[in-house]
């Protein structure tokens, strides 16, 4: 980095800082030692080790969203402008052991905490409590759902998130702002065939039977909206990687979209070395060359790609070359304007019938 670079860098995280600063003093009155809202993100787990992120934010009470367009948009405008609080004590128990952490510049803490416990043979949602032992918060702890995939077919799935299970117009914002700046979780539309497709993978959307993550561009800040939009569309719930948007010392440009994607989805294969996933995207942004990236950084491990054809250019131009050299490798893909015609594939790949190994495993534990 450039020492202009690095100068204008520390100017705009020192003013963000400044700002929060003051806004926490003026608004609570204590500074970070005021009650504070407690976030959780759906953590993740293999047999080694616990990864959990949340965000400390200032406590206000939510608005309510009501039905005029004005009213709308500064309830969305609230759920962008966070209030992070630095330095605060957030302390995790999970699986027997006990650890620590403190919230960064933009709120957040993470957790990876080593532990020793082998991975069901079903996938299943646990359970880890957060809470801030020296600060006042919401709640005095909160339950954290934490995925732990199943080892009865080592199969996993990781999707993105805008135009791929909910209907964005991300391409085109300047055309679709009032769904993005507007609509509420019931009023967004799911993209034709994403919920009867993953469904048809997962069963049961809130206990699925397979593994689900997701990879999005979208801000930690819309967590919440985009949990409560899939428990509206029966979208299965699983661990999410958003990307910060803040500003801090340490990073001035963020990742970019592409690069953001391809270091989450990696981090999921590098993660489950035993398990074999299918990716599923959109081609209107840069999901295509990510995901061609992913199969080549891990053969074998990337199973199959399902591409939602945002753009009527499916299988032309660079996207369209991807997908044959996707292919070429033995990796059965799909590619349409929805996902209805997708389920030949599902049924293929065995994809569609979690449920009987599932059944299977649990009665012949049950059998004397």
């Amino acid at each position: 980095m450039s020492r202009i670079r690095r100068f204008i860098h520390a100017a705009v995280a020192d003013l963000e800082r400044d700002i929060d600063t003051v806004e926490d003093v003026v608004g609570m009155g204590e500074g970070h030692h005021a009650k504070v809202r407690l976030l959780a993100f759906a953590g993740y787990r293999n047999s080694e080790l616990l990864r959990i992120k949340g965000r400390i934010v200032r406590f206000k009470r939510p608005l309510d969203a009501g039905e005029g367009t004005l009213i709308r948009l500064r309830a969305m405008m609230e759920i962008y402008n966070s209030h992070e609080i630095a330095g605060v004590k957030v302390r995790l128990r999970a699986y027997g052991l006990e650890a620590e952490a403190a919230s960064d510049e933009e709120g957040y803490f993470t957790f990876e905490l080593p532990i020793d416990t082998p991975l069901p043979e079903t996938t299943q949602w646990e359970r880890a409590i957060l809470s801030t032992p020296d600060t006042e918060a919401q709640q005095a702890e909160i339950e954290v759902p934490v995925m732990a995939p199943g080892t009865d077919n080592h199969w996993g799935i990781i999707s993105d998130i805008d135009d791929t299970v909910v209907e964005t117009g991300a391409t085109d914002f300047l055309k679709n702002w009032r769904r993005v700046l507007v609509e509420r979780p019931q009023d967004r539309l799911a993209v034709p065939g994403a919920s009867t497709l993953y469904k048809m993978i997962a069963r049961d959307h809130v206990s699925p039977a397979r593994p689900f993550f997701y990879v999005s561009s979208s801000p930690w800040n819309l967590y919440g909206f985009i949990t409560e939009f899939m428990e509206l569309n029966s979208i299965p719930h699983g661990p999410m990687f958003l990307k910060d948007y803040g500003i801090d010392h340490n990073q001035f440009i963020r990742p970019s979209h592409g690069e953001h994607k391809l270091k989450a989805i990696e981090t999921v294969l590098a993660f489950y070395p035993g398990f074999k996933f299918l990716l599923i995207g959109d081609n209107g942004q840069k999901d295509v060359e990510v995901y061609a990236q992913a199969a080549a950084d891990f053969p074998r491990r990337v199973s199959a790609v399902f591409i939602r054809d945002v753009s009527g250019t499916c299988r032309d131009g660079r996207n369209g070359d991807l997908l044959k050299g996707i292919e070429a490798a033995g990796i059965p893909t799909f590619c349409g304007a929805g996902f209805e015609d997708a389920v030949s594939v599902v049924k293929s790949l065995d994809l569609d019938r979690p449920i009987e190994a599932a059944k299977a495993v649990v009665e012949s534990a049950e059998t004397p």
